[in-house]
């Protein structure tokens, strides 16, 4: 990869992970970005680091078997779930992985977001529910496999919620449009149950989204 475009890439991973700690998406060292370069290596943020005070240097490049390539420290204990959704996901160039907290809380409940409830969040469907997987270990990636690759929105079951983009900022817009459906339904089932649209509606809205995705 060409040096300058690997310098803005590594910029926009900062910029993100700084999107994400500002906008309550994750909180001190949590969550977890990367992002494909050539040759089956990824560009991973470390673990133990706070990603709202996180630099350039920190970045890490790692290959298919999570062996650092470039860079000091440890990548993420979720290195494997990345690179499992790359393998599985040719068309993924970017991953995001974050607590999301209304998005976490509704798991807690057992509140199902992977149901259509807003026109405006077609993007983010298939919404994959992944059960419940001890984090930093394999069960995690293991625990995607059913969603890959038709879903770009997976939700982990008492841990967070992953997003699969065409770049960081396609990730990041899913992860934060993921928490915007899950503070509304937070604030619709305080007062009363929420049903999700009709497939009639559905099938209408995919209509007018196929059109526009041409």
């Amino acid at each position: 990869m060409d040096k300058e475009i690997l310098k803005q890439l590594k910029k926009a991973m900062v910029d993100t992970a700084k999107r994400l700690f500002e906008r309550g998406l994750i909180a001190g060292s949590e969550g977890n970005l990367s992002a494909r370069l050539k040759h089956e290596r990824l560009l991973i943020t470390p673990t133990g680091v706070n990603k709202g005070m996180l630099k350039i240097e920190d970045l890490l490049i790692i290959d298919q078997y999570g062996q650092v390539i470039e860079g000091s420290g440890q990548p993420s204990i979720e290195a494997a779930m990345h690179i499992v959704i790359y393998q599985h996901c040719p068309e993924v160039n970017a991953v995001v992985h974050a607590h999301p907290p209304f998005t976490v809380a509704l798991t807690l409940v057992g509140f199902r977001l992977d149901y259509p409830y807003l026109p405006e969040t077609m993007s983010l469907y298939p919404i994959g529910m992944a059960q419940y997987s001890t984090p930093g270990t394999s069960e995690v990636p293991q625990s995607l496999m059913p969603f890959l690759p038709k879903s770009r929105t997976i939700i982990l079951e008492r841990h967070g919620a992953v997003t699969l983009g065409r770049n960081l900022n396609d990730a990041f817009d899913l992860m934060d449009g993921l928490e915007h459906v899950a503070q509304i339904c937070w604030a619709a089932r305080v007062i009363s149950p929420i049903k999700p649209l009709s497939l009639q509606q559905l099938n209408k809205l995919k209509t007018i989204w196929d059109k526009g995705s041409q």
